[in-house]
């Protein structure tokens, strides 16, 4: 009987192992369109034609910062000393952030309920740092590091791995959430756990470091949010990334448009309720056809999907570690719309729109 007892308790904790990103692989998607405007009236090209032989990324750059990341230091009428971001230390108090960073552009909430004090008004300086209770308990940059951390902007995944063990999974009570994806790498260490992003189409550098508290992570039931009221923070952060990476390569940054987002929502939601993960919705429309239906008049536009990721920031690395999704986010646009939903078999819904 104990034997019997011993074995039914293996098979249940094998079955409820699981995969962080179920086929994340397979679960973002991405489509274009160009419409020529030409001298013949109403002539906008031939749609079939202008489509990538595999599913293309849509663009649409929404909505544009109201600092457009002009290296403007100046938050809220403040100024912010974006240098002292290398020296925040995790316990910190928010008082003391103010003092030395200054007053944030933004605040957005975050999957482990901690709020993003977001530094923006410099994209080439960009940073975040994740307040609880008037404490540090996160942090967040792709353009500066950070004294918590050893691994620095820069670094090769080999050198990584070759000086740290990432982790495999990441343990919530009996279930195993395995980490099966090779865009970044989870360290633990005796304080923190760092998440470093690479770049698969820049020599697997380190171009994104999270770091969140110990004891944040390992309070956190799941690894997947479901209050939606934060749904818009979600967005609002991919954004904040997308133009990120634009400024720092010398791209225009995308205006926030409204239709856009409306209309990415809808689809992320549409998705979600009909379980199941393609552009063509269910009745056969088209990112172009949904776009028009919110009212965009666009000479080209484009669109990115994802699944079944934790974050808009996880999100943002994922796609930009697939070549037809990367085109778009670094794509001629001006507009970009970006709708999240929770829920459903992926858990998290993300469209992107872009347009111009």
């Amino acid at each position: 009987m104990k034997k019997f007892f011993t074995i039914l308790i293996v098979l249940v904790a094998i079955f409820l192992f699981r995969s962080e990103i179920k086929d994340a692989g397979d679960k973002l998607s991405n489509y274009i369109q160009i419409n020529i405007l030409n001298k013949y009236e109403n002539n906008q090209g031939d749609e079939e034609n202008n489509l990538d032989n595999m599913e293309n990324n849509y663009s649409d750059s929404g909505m544009e910062d109201e600092n457009n990341g002009n290296n403007s230091n100046v938050s809220n009428g403040s100024y912010i000393n974006y240098e002292n971001y290398k020296n925040i230390r995790l316990g910190q108090s928010v008082k003391d952030i103010k003092s030395k960073l200054g007053e944030p552009n933004k605040i957005e909430k975050s999957e482990y309920g901690f709020d993003w004090y977001v530094y923006n008004s410099d994209y080439s300086k960009f940073c975040m740092v994740g307040i609880l209770q008037h404490k540090v308990v996160a942090l967040f940059s792709n353009t500066m590091d950070s004294c918590e951390s050893n691994i620095k902007l820069g670094t090769t995944e080999s050198q990584v791995l070759k000086n740290y063990k990432p982790l495999e999974y990441r343990l919530k009570g009996n279930v195993r959430y395995i980490i099966n994806e090779d865009y970044y790498s989870v360290i633990k260490t005796k304080t923190c756990y760092i998440t470093a992003f690479y770049d698969s189409f820049d020599g697997n550098k380190v171009v994104g470091i999270q770091i969140i508290s110990k004891k944040v992570e390992e309070n956190m039931d799941g690894i997947y949010s479901t209050d939606s009221s934060i749904c818009g923070d979600f967005e609002n952060v991919n954004r904040y990334l997308i133009n990120s990476e634009r400024f720092n390569k010398n791209l225009n940054t995308l205006s926030y448009d409204e239709n856009a987002t409306l209309c990415a929502r809808s689809h992320s939601k549409d998705m979600r309720d009909n379980d199941y993960f393609a552009h063509n919705n269910l009745k056969n429309q088209t990112p172009f056809d949904r776009m028009s239906s919110y009212n965009i008049n666009y000479m080209a536009a484009a669109e990115n999907i994802a699944g079944g990721q934790t974050s808009g920031i996880f999100a943002h690395y994922a796609l930009m570690n697939s070549k037809g999704h990367r085109v778009n986010i670094l794509g001629d646009y001006k507009y970009i719309g970006v709708g999240v939903v929770f829920g459903g078999s992926l858990s998290m819904y993300l469209t992107q729109n872009f347009y111009k």
